[in-house]
């Protein structure tokens, strides 16, 4: 494209965000160009209201609304369209989705994608492939020997990438919804996606293991792998360590396929998500004892992290057997990493039994609560009240309420809190007041089995470097922590027995005792040399 189109393809857009909302981008792009498509070799003479009067048609056999409410707007945008040209429309897709707000994979990481071509696949499923643009047309050109199919769910999505791929007999447009079951009854050499994923709606079918998005995607486009074909798909960080039904899925994938990569993306790889990002590269083969590659990428130079991902470097690369990945667990590359890291190690290779948390102890999360109450007959423990060592109960918000009715959230004494969202980790011992108390929704609580697990020896534990790197690991989001207490239930602690537990606590107290003292004493002497030296 040379610089007068661009600049005439930016003014169109400059004028389409005057006359129609955000939203309703694509659609109106897409009817400027069916009318002209319409009108195109015709004698009907073109003014405000014959092309206003083909527009209502177009509307009407589309089944769409009209997003053009003025007569005059549109024909002015009208004449501006009729400079699209077929080669400029990947270019109009992926400035409708930015103005929109939706997410596109930046050119680095589709070329970690594009790698697979090396397979030299016969077929090719780009599934919601307006997420690929400005890369799919020079992605065909450059495999001109491979037949792709592109899906999309959107109608008129599916209208745009009609006009890119008008002159293409090896490209085939597909509305399909590849988030339900038999969506399509082929099989393909290689498949890219990058589902949808950190929202909170699930997909109707219930034929799936899980039924969040993102794990339907890797679920049932698997099942569209020919014998030996791949699948490159971006999951969020939860499909690593996450337990349940997610759990489940994974244990699937690892036992019915080959995993050729698992790949941590830096933050920020997808504009509007602050989600932690990881790619899946995964063969249609038997599983063996081939390598599993383990990678981390780093972004290139930007001015903040989230700056749009411009260059990928590798910065961890190592690799691991199946059996060692079936023996950890999960897919936690942080562990895999932390395998070569001494405190990791010297953790692992300690004669001190361990035990999975969820074993020893209860994990729930905290109650909604909407309306406080400052006279209220119940304490509520927030974020804020969570301090490195105590819990700050003075600054207690309170609700009014029965106290049966939160009978299942109410505060034991020695229920361990940890925020469940947020930038940093702590960790206090709840101690029972003279009114009942519950927390937040975002605090997790977490009961040990007094006979089993000392809740002072859980914080020591969870305060420590490698407790820390643990929480990490259950962490979702790459800028704001976000962590499920589901996932915690899988986080491995140390377990002595209660006499060791207790000596560890004992001596921790004592010396937080004496820490307390000396700093109280020390601010105290600095307050009062303070007062006399500013005595003028």
């Amino acid at each position: 494209m040379n610089k007068d189109q661009e600049r005439k393809i930016m003014a169109y857009w400059d004028i389409m965000r005057g006359a129609v909302s955000p939203n309703n981008y694509i659609v109106a792009a897409v009817l400027v160009n069916e009318v002209k498509n319409r009108l195109t070799n015709t004698k009907i003479q073109e003014n405000e209201d014959t092309v206003y009067s083909v527009l209502l048609e177009v509307t009407d056999e589309l089944r769409i609304g009209n997003p053009f409410s003025d007569k005059e707007k549109f024909f002015f945008i009208y004449k501006e369209g009729k400079q699209i040209q077929k080669t400029d429309w990947e270019s109009a897709i992926e400035n409708i989705e930015r103005f929109s707000k939706m997410p596109v994979l930046p050119m680095p990481i589709i070329k970690v994608f594009e790698e697979r071509f090396s397979i030299e696949p016969e077929t090719v499923l780009i599934a919601e492939a307006e997420k690929f643009v400005p890369n799919l047309l020079r992605m065909v050109d450059e495999n001109i020997n491979s037949k792709f199919v592109l899906t999309t769910q959107n109608a008129i999505y599916a209208k745009a990438l009609e006009y890119v791929f008008a002159d293409y007999e090896n490209v085939e447009i597909v509305l399909a919804n590849i988030y339900q079951y038999e969506f399509m009854n082929r099989r393909f050499d290689l498949i890219f996606s990058c589902p949808n994923f950190g929202g909170r709606t699930l997909a109707e079918d219930k034929t799936f293991m899980c039924r969040e998005f993102e794990m339907v995607a890797l679920e049932n486009l698997s099942l569209h792998l020919n014998s030996g074909g791949r699948l490159m798909i971006t999951l969020p960080g939860r499909i690593t360590f996450a337990s349940g039904k997610v759990g489940d899925l994974r244990q699937f994938i690892q036992a019915s396929y080959t995993i050729r990569e698992i790949a941590e993306l830096p933050e920020g790889s997808l504009e509007c998500t602050g989600i932690k990002i990881y790619l899946l590269d995964i063969e249609n083969t038997r599983p063996g004892d081939d390598d599993i590659i383990v990678r981390r990428y780093s972004a290139g130079e930007r001015k903040t992290k989230r700056s749009a991902v411009t260059s990928l470097k590798v910065t961890d690369d190592t690799f691991v057997m199946l059996n060692e990945l079936e023996e950890q667990g999960d897919w936690s590359i942080d562990r895999i990493f932390a395998q070569q890291d001494e405190e990791y190690l010297n953790f692992q290779r300690s004669g001190v039994r361990k035990e999975l948390i969820g074993n020893v102890a209860q994990i729930f999360r905290g109650k909604a609560v909407s309306k406080k109450d400052p006279t209220g007959n119940i304490g509520v423990v927030n974020i804020s009240n969570i301090g490195n060592y105590d819990i700050n109960y003075e600054g207690l918000d309170h609700l009014q309420e029965e106290e049966r009715k939160v009978a299942n959230y109410l505060l034991q004494e020695g229920d361990v809190l940890l925020p469940a969202r947020g930038t940093a980790i702590r960790i206090a011992v709840f101690h029972k007041q003279d009114y009942p108390c519950i927390a937040s929704s975002n605090v997790i609580i977490i009961r040990p089995d007094q006979k089993k697990l000392d809740s002072y020896y859980l914080k020591i534990f969870l305060d420590s470097p490698i407790g820390n790197k643990m929480i990490c690991d259950a962490q979702q989001g790459a800028i704001i922590m976000s962590i499920s207490y589901k996932d915690l239930n899988v986080l491995e602690v140390p377990l002595p027995d209660m006499k060791k537990q207790q000596a560890v606590v004992k001596e921790y107290n004592d010396e937080l005792k004496k820490y307390k003292e000396t700093v109280a004493a020390a601010e105290q002497r600095w307050c009062e040399v303070l007062k006399r030296l500013q005595s003028f």
